[in-house]
């Protein structure tokens, strides 16, 4: 059986039912774009839910497209994986007969128990992918209701929280949608359970049921063969990171009628076989459980050899199996993080997509954890989202280098801040001085020129203001130091009253270290 090729399958199914849920989610989204109607929040909640039906349609157009894609490919998967199977049985069993040790071979092809086992699965694969298909269409219109009554409330919780500010039903819409759909994107289109009460998301019960399916095909077909031609003894593939039930399991032989002993194999050699149900087979995550990725062969004493063997250090095993398990996240991560991306471009709504910079980090985070465990392969096919096209994915890059543009100027202002305080300057530091309209304040020329003596002219003392390098606020905001490369005013901010001002050749110490720092920084 070749297992790569058994996890590609699957991961095809599994990747058209990432890619569906990518885009009912996109269609939610497309249904919100309106958001900045001029209409008051409640008609415009009333309108969202007067498109459920035409949202249904969509959607139903959409499930209808890809699941056709999926139950090819599933019924591609199942044959390919049982003619895999009796490939690889076939030759030993041939051999068999020429050697006298079995009657005849029955072809695999007319074998009634191989044709149960086919339309057993294939039935079961069928009703599997029917019921996703159901439940996602139910579950999109639930999303779709809850978002849009989501984003009402939150809203009108905007609207009533800024008495202070004028602020409109579509500007509050817009804010409120910036936490709904990123909250809509973290949960994704939910409710899949299984019989044991568990959750899944689509991408995960998809790729359950049909690894597991594929593999129940592949072994199940090898049991009817074995039951075919009266072969008890089986033996267990192996592989590094097995899951830890698994990895005892694994390379080990076991006889299907619960024995135990020694058997021999084609060169003589002394091989122990244990009890079928000594094993972890019948437990979800045991071997050949859900998801899980082993397989079995016929082991004929006398003709076979062991191809396999059981793992020898389980803790290298296990811990091997947590960093795939790891990988996996990160994987996950990012293609939320880019479906992210797709809905606030969906929306049109530009200020929230700034916020989608987080995908080069976590972009960087799975390369970095990839880079740094030498038995991990980046696996880009699994970071892939449909609709994350290349005019989005420029739009990405474009505001993470403008993010990391701002990220190195605070940085650098942090630093010249630092440097200006430990000059002894105290107060507010501000690097990009919020200059106000000079013609509203007012000159105390008393104070400045006769009683200081500075000498300074309004329009000077407005100059240093207008052209300041630094400002500094004090006193919680009541006055503010502009400091400029020829002078400095002092305005209190509540009379809009210039109170001081003197030229450069009066700076203290501390003023002229600071003026150093911003020239030596900023050259």
């Amino acid at each position: 059986m070749n297992l790569l090729k058994n996890q590609q399958e699957a991961e095809t199914i599994d990747s058209v039912y990432i890619d569906l849920e990518a885009q009912l989610m996109q269609n939610i989204a497309r249904h919100l774009r309106d958001w900045d109607k001029p209409i008051d929040t409640d008609r415009w909640l009333m309108q969202k839910l007067s498109e459920i039906g035409k949202l249904n349609k969509e959607n139903i157009k959409i499930i209808a497209q890809m699941s056709g894609i999926s139950q090819t490919a599933a019924e591609r998967m199942l044959f390919e994986a049982a003619e895999e199977a009796v490939k690889m049985m076939e030759p030993g069993f041939r051999y068999m007969a020429r050697q006298g040790l079995i009657d005849s071979v029955v072809e695999a092809d007319k074998s009634k128990n191989v044709k149960q086992v086919m339309k057993n699965l294939q039935k079961q694969a069928k009703d599997s992918l029917n019921l996703t298909n159901t439940t996602m269409l139910h579950k999109t219109q639930e999303a779709f209701k809850s978002l849009i009554q989501n984003t009402a409330e939150e809203a009108l919780k905007i609207l009533n929280s800024n008495t202070a500010a004028a602020i409109t039903g579509a500007e509050a819409r817009q804010q409120a949608l910036r936490k709904t759909i990123r909250q809509f994107n973290d949960k994704g289109i939910t409710g899949f359970v299984d019989k044991s009460g568990r959750n899944w998301t689509p991408e995960a019960y998809v790729n359950m049921c049909m690894r597991t399916t594929s593999g129940s095909v592949a072994n199940e077909v090898q049991t009817a063969r074995c039951e075919d031609m009266g072969v008890n003894l089986i033996q267990i593939d192996s592989h590094s990171g097995a899951r830890p039930k698994c990895a005892k399991d694994q390379g080990k032989i076991f006889d299907l009628n619960n024995g135990s002993g020694f058997t021999e194999d084609l060169n003589g050699r002394k091989i122990r076989y244990y009890p079928w149900n000594s094993s972890s087979y019948g437990e979800p995550d045991g071997i050949l459980g859900i998801n899980c990725g082993h397989h079995k062969f016929p082991f004929v004493p006398g003709v076979n050899i062991q191809r396999y063997f059981p793992t020898d250090d389980l803790d290298a095993n296990n811990k091997l199996y947590k960093q795939t398990q790891v990988q996996r996240a990160l994987e996950r991560d990012v293609r939320k993080q880019k479906r992210e991306c797709m809905l606030y471009d969906e929306l049109g709504c530009e200020e929230a997509f700034k916020s989608a910079v987080e995908l080069k980090m976590k972009e960087k985070r799975l390369k970095d954890y990839v880079d740094g465990h030498k038995n991990l392969h980046r696996r880009r096919d699994r970071e892939q989202v449909v609709g994350f096209d290349k005019r989005i994915s420029t739009h990405v890059i474009e505001n993470n280098k403008k993010y990391q543009k701002e990220l190195a100027e605070k940085a650098k202002n942090d630093k010249i801040i630092s440097e200006i305080k430990e000059a002894g300057m105290r107060g507010e530091i501000n690097l990009k001085p919020n200059i106000p309209d000079t013609k509203e304040l007012s000159f105390d020329d008393t104070h400045i020129n006769g009683e200081r003596q500075h000498e300074v002219t309004e329009k000077e003392a407005k100059e240093y203001i207008e052209n300041a390098r630094f400002s500094v606020t004090k006193w919680n905001g009541k006055y503010t130091n502009y400091f400029s490369d020829d002078g400095a005013a002092y305005v209190d901010n509540e009379k809009r009253h210039i109170r001081t001002a003197f030229k450069k050749e009066q700076y203290d110490d501390a003023t002229r270290k600071a003026m150093e720092v911003l020239k030596r920084e900023r050259s």
